[in-house]
């Protein structure tokens, strides 16, 4: 049963613009640590992690800004929201833009709302080690994971 909000949602089937911000929620065990902080391996941007859809082998789940906003969420909220873990300090957020997956990298993107996440999406394409390499280093992280890096 999807939830009922009281402003309108984007269509499953409307386009994700240009402006949109793809969020990735990126747990620490996804990273490494360099000068004492967790940063992205490039695994954190491979398809179909632990959650493997049979389906759509070739998805990474996203969330997506527009949407986000419509339902007066951020993105310090995502790793507090997430329903399948108990260690929210533990998941950080990196940001790409749609642009750039899109049009640099071939990907498409799509909106897949779930009852838990209205704002879900997916970045459907191949992600070969170069590709993924590209995609974080394009990556930013727009909230870092509250837990500390181990001291090396």
């Amino acid at each position: 049963m999807t939830p009922q909000f009281l402003f309108d949602l984007p269509d499953e089937d409307a386009p994700v613009g240009d402006d949109v911000l793809l969020y990735r929620l990126v747990p620490t065990t996804w990273c490494e640590v360099i000068d004492g902080e967790w940063e992205f391996q490039s695994g954190a941007f491979d398809n179909a992690s632990a959650l493997t859809i049979e389906d759509c082998p070739d998805d990474m789940s996203v969330v997506l800004s527009d949407t986000l906003g419509i339902v007066g969420r951020e993105p310090d909220d995502l790793p507090h929201e997430t329903s399948w873990t108990d260690d929210a300090d533990g998941w950080g957020v990196a940001v790409l833009k749609a642009t750039f997956a899109r049009d640099e990298e071939a990907q498409e993107i799509l909106r897949s709302p779930r009852d838990d996440e209205p704002a879900h999406g997916d970045v459907r394409g191949k992600k070969n080690p170069k590709r993924r390499k590209r995609l974080k280093k394009h990556a930013r992280w727009v909230v870092r994971p509250k837990a500390s890096p181990p001291i090396l």
